[in-house]
């Protein structure tokens, strides 16, 4: 029986709701038996830093605690680190798409639209994606009920946890 070390990114400002979500993803893609090494194997986590940091800084802890075997997660058998993380990936969903005389040019202005004044100053989108729509002579017409699901990076909010640490395998 040996261990593995994992590091893995998890949307979400809740800790909590953010473990448990990577945990079943990687039970979902790994199985139940068990011996993953990876966090499915973990029942908790410790959180490490208490400000978050850029997705770059997170992992550079992260794997200075790893190589440094910190007690706090080098055994297989105790939690995972945890490290909050500023300017990751970040998803908004169900954000209303305001309708607009004459329709928009295109899909990604109708997505700008939908977050304007949401969104941080270095905060961009990276991708999006919108219903309730329809094409009509070259503009996209959008239905009073329609929302939009956008992705950003470099938000300088909370956008998640870096898990980490050695995992049974």
């Amino acid at each position: 029986m040996g261990a593995q070390t994992f590091i893995t990114y998890a949307e979400g400002a809740d800790v909590d709701a953010a473990f448990r979500a990577t945990v079943e993803q990687a039970e979902y893609e790994y199985g139940h038996a068990g011996r993953s090494g990876t966090i499915a194997e973990k029942n908790g986590y410790v959180v490490i830093n208490g400000g978050p940091l850029s997705p770059g800084d997170a992992a550079a802890l992260a794997n200075t605690l790893i190589d440094g075997a910190d007690r706090r997660i080098d055994d297989k058998w105790e939690p995972a680190g945890a490290i909050a993380v500023l300017g990751g990936i970040r998803t908004l969903s169900g954000i209303p798409v305001p309708p607009r005389s004459g329709g928009y040019p295109d899909l990604k202005t109708a997505a700008l639209a939908a977050v304007d004044g949401l969104l941080g100053d270095d905060e961009i989108v990276t991708k999006s994606h919108l219903d309730r729509y329809s094409l009509r002579r070259g503009s996209i017409e959008i239905d009073q009920s329609a929302t939009a699901i956008i992705t950003t990076t470099g938000s300088a909010k909370l956008t998640g946890w870096l898990f980490f640490g050695r995992a049974n395998s």
